[in-house]
Parts: structure tokens; sequence; C-alpha cells
């Protein structure tokens, strides 16, 4: 402490300082959020269990965290359909921990970062921070909360969150609410198995998975939760539906023998090996996952193409119109938010884009695996199996592989700056315009319609607009909009270049 910094005292005395009480570490935030239900098919519906959903041909379920009194109607529904089965498997998938207040279900957040979820991965942890949150609100007579506003998908912009307060009848953690669910179902197992958000599940979670699954047969359901049924939960019906094909496939081949190989061959045909769908060549490369990382595994792997195949059914399966996430055209429209996102914002979502392309690649690389072992029993782990091979450093080097910038090509700029380096600009700024329009709409005409294209186009214009003007309309531009750095709505800058020299300031310099 240097001298100006000691506080001067009266009398001699030393000042004590004042004690600054700490706020609580965590806050309650509801897991129910604007827009949570999807339009998932009715036929397997259940009202306080949103995105509730079967994987169609599969006994694998997703939904979002359920209401306390609606855990009992999904596990009816999955015991009704698979009556035979002896167990019914539950995984909750959070990193985050929860609580269940008067019912209803709560994620526990960090105070200082309302909008993140908390990320544990071992589920002693989970339950050590759900069972001293119980405690302390069990003492009081309210407890502080507030409504979540994005769900599991972080957003450009933070919102700001108000807190609440109620009143704290019933307080449950998530096991003491389940340990009740298998009193009540003697068929139900719960089992915690944290699944990582964006990034790539690791490799001691698919083994997790494993260990569960494999000690039971390809018939036994199962059903998945995270905290709104989307992400989580629809990687892991992919992981599941992975095992229990591979599963099935050991079944098929006990039956030789038994029954007449044409019969097996056909069930195998129609159940594992379906006919890919045929390509449109019209169709995006990157929403059929032609990621040049995937692309340069299946070049030096070629059977790794049919595991592809695999991923791309499974995924489609548990997808739209069936679900309520694609895992693989995501990225896609995770890349068209990066083409008009903010500058600040563009680390983290390039983050999450190589992210999800690694959680993709490695689904395929699992189904390689399962091809291998799952014959033999699933006798060696994924991770050993993967710590034989390459796949780590592959998807490390090659998840970044991805055309960040669409571009216009050098010619074109150079004819569209020539039109515009002239005294009588004005006069080629109609075609200027009517150029960058063609040469947008032509660079992202392989994307699907809508909103988030028109965005990009808009966004590609701005900068080729940008890149173009000659040094006296940029900073004409710039003192009128604002750092250019920073992409001016393209009609913006149009409107600003179409008043240049016309204005009484401008004809007076």
């Amino acid at each position: 402490m240097t001298e100006e910094e000691v506080p001067v005292v009266e009398n001699g005395d030393e000042a004590a300082a004042p004690e600054v009480p700490a706020g609580p570490q965590h806050i309650l935030m509801t897991d129910a959020f604007p827009g949570i239900s999807k339009s998932v098919a009715e036929t397997f519906k259940c009202e306080g269990a949103p995105n509730w959903r079967r994987v169609p041909g599969f006994p694998i379920y997703a939904t979002a965290q359920p209401n306390k009194a609606d855990i009992d109607k999904c596990v009816e529904q999955a015991v009704k359909k698979y009556d035979e089965q002896k167990n019914v498997l539950w995984v909750n998938l959070r990193q985050e921990p929860v609580l269940y207040v008067n019912g209803k279900p709560y994620s526990v957040r960090n105070s200082d970062d309302l909008a993140g979820h908390i990320v544990l991965n071992e589920a002693f942890e989970i339950n050590n921070i759900e069972n001293k949150m119980a405690s302390e609100i069990k003492k009081g007579d309210k407890f502080t909360f507030c409504k979540d506003l994005i769900g599991e998908m972080a957003q450009e912009k933070v919102p700001e969150y108000v807190t609440e307060t109620g009143r704290p009848d019933n307080i449950n953690t998530l096991s003491e609410v389940f340990s009740l669910a298998t009193k009540k179902e003697p068929k139900l197992e719960f089992k915690k198995i944290p699944l990582e958000l964006n990034a790539a599940p690791l490799d001691d979670t698919f083994d997790m998975l494993i260990r569960l699954l494999k000690g039971h047969g390809s018939a036994v359901p199962v059903i998945f939760n995270c905290q709104g049924g989307m992400a989580r939960s629809s990687v892991a019906s992919v992981i599941a539906g992975i095992i229990k094909e591979t599963q099935l496939e050991a079944e098929f081949s006990k039956m030789k023998g038994i029954v007449p190989d044409e019969i097996i061959d056909s069930l195998r045909g129609k159940k594992l090996h379906p006919a890919a769908p045929a390509r449109d060549p019209k169709e995006n490369a990157l929403m059929l996952g032609e990621f040049p990382v995937v692309m340069k595994l299946i070049a030096e792997l070629p059977e790794a193409a049919q595991a592809k195949l695999q991923v791309d059914r499974l995924i489609d399966a548990v997808g739209p119109p069936n679900g309520v996430e694609h895992i693989r055209e995501n990225i896609v429209m995770d890349k068209m938010n990066f083409d008009v996102a903010s500058d600040d914002y563009l680390p983290y979502l390039k983050e999450r884009i190589m992210d999800q392309i690694e959680k993709y690649f490695m689904l395929i690389i699992f189904s390689l695996y399962c091809k291998e072992v799952g014959a033999t029993g699933f006798n060696k782990t994924f991770k050993q199996w993967l710590d034989s091979k390459t796949y780590r450093e592959m998807i490390s080097e090659g998840k970044a592989n991805l055309e960040w910038d669409r571009k216009v090509a050098d010619d074109k700029i150079a004819d569209l700056k020539e039109l515009l380096n002239c005294d009588e600009f004005n006069e080629n700024l109609p075609e200027v315009i009517n150029r960058i329009n063609q040469l947008s709409y032509k660079m992202f005409n392989d994307l699907p319609r809508g909103d988030q294209k028109c965005k990009s186009m808009r966004k590609l214009a701005g900068r080729t607009l940008i890149q173009v003007l000659p040094p006296k309309l940029s900073v004409y531009v710039e003192e009128k909009l604002g750092d250019l750095s920073k992409v001016p709505d393209f009609y913006d800058m149009v409107g600003q270049l179409s008043f240049y020299g016309k204005m009484p300031e401008m004809i007076d310099m």
C-alpha cells in the first residue's frame, strides 16, 4: 500500500475497513424459457415435459427437464410402449446442478454469470451444489430466482435479468425427485451422465453411455433429458442409436443357423443398412456434413463414408420434423450467424462452430469404433481405442479449416473499384449497386432461403462496398455512419453515397 492509499485516521487510531457482505454465490434460474416448446409429433406428447418425443424406429426418448408431477407420465409412456422389457433407463445429461422448487425445475447458476450454464463433469460435484443450495433455501421463508430468457443457446446480446422471489413450500434435489420416481416404478433406473452443451462429448462420456446400455438388450427403452430437450438430448440420442444398432447387429449374428439367412439379411438391410437418400446436386455441401475435415477422413479411410451415413441417418431421425434439433444443420445456421455477427461476438461464435464440427466428427469416429469393437462386446473402451489412433490430432488441426469469410473474386473487386474511382462516380453508382447485389446473391445461392440468408447477403454486400470505395468516399461514409470496420448497413451506405457532392457543405468544399 502506498502512502497515498493509507487512510488518514484522527486521534492516531487505525481505521478498520468496513466489511462488505458477500452476495450469494449461486442463484436459481427457471428451466422454462420463451420458445422452449417446439413442434414435435403429437403421438408422443407430454404437456409437463416440453419436447417429449420418441426417435422413430428406436426405443429412445428425449425431453426437456419435466415437472416433478410429470416424470411418472413420461416413464409410463415408455413402459407401456415396451412393456415386455424389464427396465426403463432415464439419463440426466446436465452439467449444471438442478433443484425442484414447488414441483418446478430450476437450474443453479453462478450469480456473476446468469446467462451462462455451470459446467461440471462429475456427478458428485453437481450433487454437492444441489444439496448445499437446497439446504440454504430451506433455512428461509423465500427464495430468489430469475426467469431464463434464452435457454441453452447463448446469444449475441445478453438480456437483462430481473430477480424475483417466491415461497419455497417444497424443495427437492434432482436425485431426491428421481429416487422417489424409481420407488413408484420398479423398472426405472436413473443415471446422471453430464454431457457437453456445445463441444464434443468427453471420451469418458461415450464410455459411460456404453457401460449403461451394453448391460441391457437393444430393445430396452432409454429416456434422455437436458434443460430444453434439444441439443444435449439430441446428441445422446444419436450416440444411443449407434450403440443400439451395434447391439442389434450382434443379435442378428446370433440368429445365424436358427433363422433363414434371407430373412436375417432382409431385416438387417431394412433396419441397419437402408439405402442412402438421393443427393440433390443443388444442396449445400456443409448442410450435408461435408466439412473439409470430414472429407479428409473419408479420403484417408473409405469405411468412414458408411459411418457418416449411419450418423447422418440417425441425426435426420432425431432432428425435425420428428425432433427439435438438427445437429448437422445447426453448424451451418451458426455459420450464417457468423457472417452477420458483430466483431465482439465473432470469437465466441467461431469457437462454437468449431466445437460443433468436432462433435459431428467424433460421432462419425464413434460409429467407426462401434463397428470395430462392438462386435466383441465392447471389450475395449472408446478412450483406449482412441489412444491408439490419430483422430484427435486430425480434428484438432482440421476443425478450423472452413471458409470463414466468403469473398468476392479479385477481378470483380477491381472492376467495381474502377467504376467508383472517377469524378462522375454517381453515374456508375447504380451499376455498382446492381453488381454487388448480384455477386452477393450468387455467393450465398447454396444456402436455404430465410432471414439469415438475407442478412448474410446484405453483410457481404456491405463489406464489398467498403472494399471498393476510393479513399475520399471511405472518409465521407465513415464521417456519416461511423467506424467502417463494423460494416454499416449496405443500403445506409448507398443512401449516403447518393448525397455525396449534392449537399451544400459538400459543394463549398
